[in-house]
């Protein structure tokens, strides 16, 4: 094992630990916050490493297979981070308010999950009982997985667990993650999200996955399609917005066909394979969607 790999796991190891002990902070009941200020120095470290480099050269290396497959790596999944932050940021907000104060808006809103039916898909919350469908059919496939930047998971036990973390999320209004059913066969052939809900700036971000078994016959722009529609009927959002890489040709042409507005790219965001590449933002306002189809949402 050469010297920078030795390095890079010895980095993985300790931002593990950070991300390890703040949701067990966050998750605990008894948390005060004055642990939570405590524990800020910590949270910081990590949110550098984040924006780094260094997170960026981890991850590629984990997608070329170069680290160690029993190396705990949950610190490279992005919906991990943003699910610590986010919820870390939430919780120290909560603790300055008054116990009287209310929130002046009620959006994004928090209607609890709700299923989303379109003419061949049924988007609804994920179940334990859709772990052999899901590995069978997206989640344990590297090419799937990799293309949104999450590991793969290859036992029930693990993607039961994910589960778990998606439905904590959802509950506390940080994401929407829908298991996305073809209704004819009733597998699960993919999840679409917002996988950030931003409550004070009123936007959702979307991301989603379909098995490749499944690629090719319209279910992305089909589930993209219902997402949005749930974004601005249901989350009530001002604005709804999706990312790409250049190269990611598929998901350009669904993002083309749902009608959202190029905004710009981040240069160089991304490093994976030994290369850079960009961050392509898209999105659609809310008076926008409102001149357009609305996806049936019950």
């Amino acid at each position: 094992m050469s010297q920078n790999i030795e390095t890079v796991i010895t980095r993985i190891r300790k931002m593990e630990e950070i991300l390890n002990k703040g949701l067990e902070l966050l998750d605990s009941p008894t948390t005060s916050e004055e642990e939570l200020q405590a524990f800020q120095g910590n949270i910081a470290v990590l949110e550098k490493y984040y924006g780094s480099a260094a997170w960026k050269e981890d991850f590629a290396l984990d997608e070329a297979g170069e680290l160690p497959p029993d190396l705990r790596r949950g610190v490279l999944s992005e919906d991990g981070i943003y699910d610590l932050l986010e919820r870390y940021k939430e919780k120290l907000e909560s603790f300055s308010k008054d116990s009287g104060e209310t929130e002046s808006e009620e959006r994004p809103g928090d209607p609890g999950m709700r299923e989303v039916e379109t003419e061949r898909l049924l988007l609804r919350a994920m179940r334990h009982e859709d772990a052999k469908s899901m590995m069978r059919n997206w989640i344990s496939d590297d090419a799937v997985q990799g293309m949104y930047g999450e590991p793969s998971y290859t036992t029930e036990e693990a993607v039961c667990e994910l589960i778990d973390r998606y439905e904590r999320t959802t509950r506390e209004g940080n994401t929407a993650r829908f298991a996305v059913i073809e209704k004819s066969s009733g597998e699960c052939i993919g999840q679409a999200s917002f996988f950030l809900l931003d409550k004070n700036n009123h936007f959702g971000e979307i991301e989603y996955c379909i098995g490749q078994a499944f690629q090719g016959k319209g279910y992305a722009t089909e589930a993209t399609r219902a997402l949005i529609g749930y974004g601005f009927e249901i989350l009530k959002l001002h604005k709804v917005q999706i990312c790409c890489r250049p190269s990611n040709l598929s998901s350009k042409r669904v993002i083309e066909k749902c009608g959202f507005t190029y905004e710009g790219t981040l240069r160089d965001y991304f490093f994976r394979g030994g290369s850079y590449e960009g961050r392509m933002f898209f999105s659609i306002l809310e008076e926008e969607y409102h001149s357009g189809k609305k996806e049936n949402v019950t």
